[in-house]
C-alpha cells in the first residue's frame, strides 16, 4: 500500500514532462514579456515603457528627421537618409515620422544600389547596339544589338537602332548594303547617272565658250579706239580748210650796172650805191 501513492507520484512527474502547460499565443502587433502580451508601438513611435497589469505600452512619437516605419519595439527612431550632393544624389522625396526620405541621381547618373547611397554615368550603348530601355535615376541603360534591317553609328544612352534607308523609295539604287553599324549607300543608276552628268557637261561648256568669246570681243573694242587717232593724223590734207590765195603783182626789176656788174633793182626804188662801193 506504500508503494501504491510512489507509483502515482512518478507518473504524474512523468504526464507533466512530456504535456507541459502550453505557452501565451499573442495577437499581431503585440509583443510577449514577462508572460504577458504587450502593445507594440505604431509607426513613427518609438517604445518607452514596457506594459504591465496596470497599465499599457507606453510610445512617444519620433523627433524631426527620425523616423520608425513598422510596427515596432524599437527604444530608438532611426535618422533619415541624407542625399549627399557631392556624390550626385538629389531629394527625391522628403521623410516623416513614417517614412524616410527617397534619393534620386542627377541626370546623367543613376544609383548604383537600391539604397541608392551614390550614383554613376549611364552605360552608353556602342554602335551596333541600339538602347532597349532608357537609364532613370535608379536604374542603367540596357542596350541591345540592333536587328537585320537596322544600325546604330553612335554611342549613346538615349539612341535607338535606326531603320535602313529604303533606297527605292527615293528613286534610287542601292550601292552598299547596310549593317548593324552603317545605313544602306544609295545613289544612281549608270543610265540616269549618265542622262544627268551629259546635259550638265554641255551646258557648263556652252557656257566657257560664251564667256570667252565676250571677253575676246570686251579686249578689241579699247585697241580700236587707240588706233582711230592715229589714222586721222595720217591724212591731215582731207580735214583741213581750204583758205582763198589773194595775188599780188609783182613789181618789175631793173637791173644796174655796177662795176660791170649787174645789180637786181625793184622799181620805184632809188639806185643807191655806197661810197666805199663806187671807190
Amino acid at each position: 500500500m506504500v508503494h501504491l501513492p510512489l507509483r502515482c507520484l512518478l507518473w504524474g512527474c512523468v504526464l507533466t514532462a512530456v504535456h507541459p502547460e502550453p505557452r501565451t499565443t499573442c495577437r499581431e502587433n503585440q509583443y510577449l514579456i514577462n508572460s504577458r502580451c504587450c502593445d507594440k508601438c505604431q509607426p513613427g513611435e518609438k517604445l518607452v515603457n514596457d506594459c504591465t497589469e496596470v497599465t499599457s505600452t507606453e510610445c512617444l512619437p519620433c523627433k524631426k528627421g527620425e523616423f520608425l516605419d513598422t510596427w515596432n519595439i524599437e527604444r530608438h527612431c532611426h535618422q533619415h537618409k541624407y542625399c549627399d550632393p557631392n556624390q550626385g544624389l538629389q531629394v527625391q522625396r522628403e521623410g516623416t515620422s513614417e517614412t524616410d526620405t527617397t534619393c534620386t541621381c542627377d541626370e546623367g547618373l543613376h544609383c548604383t544600389s537600391d539604397a541608392c547611397e551614390s550614383c554613376i554615368q549611364h552605360t552608353l550603348c556602342p554602335p551596333g547596339l541600339g538602347v532597349k530601355q532608357v537609364a532613370t535615376g535608379v536604374s542603367d541603360t540596357i542596350c541591345h544589338p540592333c536587328p537585320a534591317g537596322f544600325f546604330s553609328n553612335v554611342s549613346s544612352a538615349s539612341e535607338k537602332c535606326h531603320p535602313w534607308t529604303r533606297c527605292e523609295t527615293k528613286g534610287l539604287v542601292e550601292l552598299q548594303a547596310g549593317t548593324n553599324k552603317t545605313d544602306a549607300v544609295c545613289g544612281f543608276q549608270d543610265r540616269i547617272r549618265a542622262l544627268v552628268v551629259i546635259p550638265i557637261t554641255m551646258v557648263v561648256l556652252l557656257a566657257v565658250l560664251l564667256v570667252s568669246a565676250y571677253i575676246r570681243k570686251v579686249t578689241k573694242k579699247p585697241e580700236n579706239k587707240v588706233l582711230q587717232p592715229k589714222a586721222v593724223s595720217q591724212d591731215p590734207v582731207e580735214d583741213l580748210e581750204v583758205l582763198p590765195v589773194t595775188l599780188h603783182p609783182i613789181a618789175p626789176v631793173q637791173e644796174t650796172l655796177h662795176g660791170c656788174q649787174p645789180v637786181t633793182q625793184e622799181d620805184g626804188k632809188e639806185s643807191r650805191i655806197s661810197v666805199q662801193e663806187r671807190v
